[in-house]
């Protein structure tokens, strides 16, 4: 997994700019091009840009970043500042990348408690799946479908900020290949060579399967009771999913386990705020996977400058929930219109997570 406050670049090319030859010597993406995949690899770079290198290897990228401010008030007048960065990417000769590039800022999401979301079974997931808005509630939370390495077919996507990776196992092993390029039984180098084999690719998805979920606290604080009423009010829980239910797993400890992770593991469209254009097999380029809130209260405990969103954008929470928009406008509305008190109050609860 990406180091605490790593910065994570994903790139893609256009699809009729990827079927130009790659030359072998500059093709360094180790994940194999997948049927239906929209976004395929950069010739030089792969999916996943590194703008730093070990020992004797350059960077494949300079990446800048400048800060685009916005302003804005609640509904009581008070004002705010919202920031979103908008990413410069030049080769090492200063010059810009191929128009035909589409690049993702991302930072890494929290990984414990993945175990419990991998135990969750599909059904639990497809059957809140409204893609169409059949109840006409403005949320039409959909499931991405992706390729599986092991299976070699498609199924259902649950990890990623566009749920863009079916399991541990193959998360883990991508993790190997594009955070530290170290190639795998599932991704292995061109020549077939791997630099660590089926056990320990298993012992690592293991240890992120069993990665422990964070107490909350304040449970029976007032301030926070009332929070996580208005939580409810602004319907912040349509796509937040308060409780599911695990189902089957290897792991026993796993097995049939009610959770609160507040999320509901779907797509949903976030609006053209906080779009990056990317698509991501059925994800489209302003869709995200509902991320999980459980532990979200110990974050800048844990990293005191980390941010909040895909890309870190939001610095606290408050900015977190105004960036909302798309499926998500209403909730994000009903926060900004509420008195002082009732925001803080809503901030608090999302705090004891």
């Amino acid at each position: 997994m990406p180091e605490k406050g790593q910065r994570v670049v994903r790139v893609s090319q256009l699809r009729a700019e990827a079927n130009r030859p790659i030359p072998s010597n500059q093709f360094h993406a180790l994940e194999p091009d997948v049927p239906n995949e929209n976004a395929p690899p950069v010739a030089g770079i792969g999916t996943q840009l590194q703008e730093q290198g070990v020992y004797g290897y350059a960077p494949e990228a300079v990446v800048q970043i400048v800060w685009q401010q916005r302003q804005g008030t609640y509904g009581d007048g008070t004002p705010y500042s919202l920031r979103s960065p908008q990413l410069q990417l030049s080769r090492l000769d200063g010059t810009p990348l191929d128009q035909g590039v589409m690049s993702s800022n991302r930072i890494p999401p929290p990984v414990f408690g993945a175990g419990l979301l991998e135990a969750i079974p599909d059904a639990e997931i497809l059957r809140r799946a409204d893609p169409e808005d059949g109840d006409r509630n403005g949320i039409s939370g959909r499931p991405n479908r992706v390729w599986d390495v092991v299976k070699q077919t498609e199924v259902l996507g649950k990890f990623g900020w566009k749920a863009n990776t079916p399991n541990l196992l193959q998360q883990s092993a991508a993790a190997y290949v594009n955070d530290m390029g170290v190639t795998n039984p599932l991704f292995p180098a061109v020549d077939g060579s791997q630099d660590i084999d089926a056990a320990i690719l298993k012992a690592a998805a293991i240890y992120v399967q069993t990665l422990a979920v964070p107490a909350r606290t304040l449970l029976d604080d007032p301030t926070v009771q009332r929070g996580e009423r208005l939580f409810t009010t602004a319907n912040c829980a349509a796509c937040h999913v308060v409780q599911l239910q695990t189902g089957n797993h290897e792991i026993p400890a796993l097995v049939n386990q009610t959770i609160q992770p507040y999320t509901d593991l779907l797509l949903h469209n976030m609006g053209k705020e906080l779009a990056d254009g990317r698509p991501d097999f059925q994800a489209s380029g302003e869709e995200w996977r509902t991320p999980p809130l459980w532990g979200i209260g110990l974050v800048q405990t844990v990293l005191p400058y980390s941010g909040y969103l895909h890309d870190g954008r939001a610095r606290t929470l408050e900015e977190a929930v105004l960036w909302h928009g798309g499926e998500a406008e209403a909730a994000k509305e009903a926060f900004r219109l509420m008195s002082a008190g009732d925001r803080a109050a809503l901030i608090q609860f999302l705090r004891s997570l």
